[in-house]
Parts: structure tokens; sequence; C-alpha cells
């Protein structure tokens, strides 16, 4: 049998057909014969379940707890002070907006170059340290201009 015969049968065998006996009849017998029972879990079930939901709970818990960040560390008043000395006098126009514009850019600053002493080889920190110094020249050039 070549390949043309074989899909001229394909397409022949494709037409519906009638089985050759009812196949329903012999399926309501086995329906009503069949007895009525309620599926319910084995009792020992929800117990295990209990148990490896609170141990899976248990689990979600200690994850979060050990990857919550540390927290950051906070500045102390005379580092404040220093901070803001140190802003004055790069910013010599005395706008209140120009000042914590400054105080938070720099602090931000502070910050990127303590998280790159922890993580020295990451490009991500580089390229946040660079966009805050361009934004602070910004900020120095707007303030020199603004006055």
């Amino acid at each position: 049998m070549n390949e043309f015969e074989i899909q001229r049968e394909l397409r022949r065998m494709n037409t519906p057909r009638e089985p050759q006996r009812d196949l329903w009849a012999g399926i309501a017998t086995r329906i009503e014969a069949a007895p009525s029972v309620v599926a319910r879990a084995p009792r020992w079930r929800k117990p295990a379940f209990a148990a490896a939901a609170g141990i899976a709970l248990a689990v979600a818990a200690f994850a979060t707890l050990r990857m919550q960040a540390p927290p950051a560390p906070s500045f102390a008043a005379e580092d404040a002070r220093a901070l803001l000395r140190a802003v004055k006098t790069r910013a010599p126009n005395d706008d209140p907006r120009l000042l914590a514009a400054a105080i938070v850019l720099d602090s931000a600053h502070a910050e990127l170059q303590q998280a790159l002493a922890q993580h020295p080889d990451s490009p991500f920190l580089v390229d946040l340290l660079n966009r805050t110094q361009a934004r602070r020249d910004k900020l120095d050039h707007f303030g020199a201009n603004a006055g």
C-alpha cells in the first residue's frame, strides 16, 4: 500500500458511522445499579493537611524575617549638622527648596557610597552614584543661575 492509498483510506474512514449496538442502555443500567455514596476525605487527612499548612506557614514566616533588609544607618546629629554646613557652602543661594534638595541628594550620595563600599563590583550602584552626582551638578548650576 503506497502513500496515496493510505490517504484515500483515511479519508473514507472520516465519515460518520452508527455504532453496532446501542451503548446508552448499558450506561443507564450501570448508573442505576451504582450505589450513591458521597465521597469524603478520610479523617486522617485533615490533621495532616493542618500540620503541613502550619509547617509551611512557619517556614514562610521564618524566611520572611530572615530576608528583611537590615535597618538603614541613621545619621547622628553631628553628621547632619556637618552635612548642612557642607550643603550651605556649596549653595550660596539661601533658597530653602534648593537647600532641601541638596541635602537629599548629598545624603543619597553618601548612602550610595556606603553601599558601593560593601559591594564594589556592582554596576547598578555605580550607575546610581553617577546619576545622583549628575543631578547634584544640575542643582548647583540651577542654584548659581537662580540667584
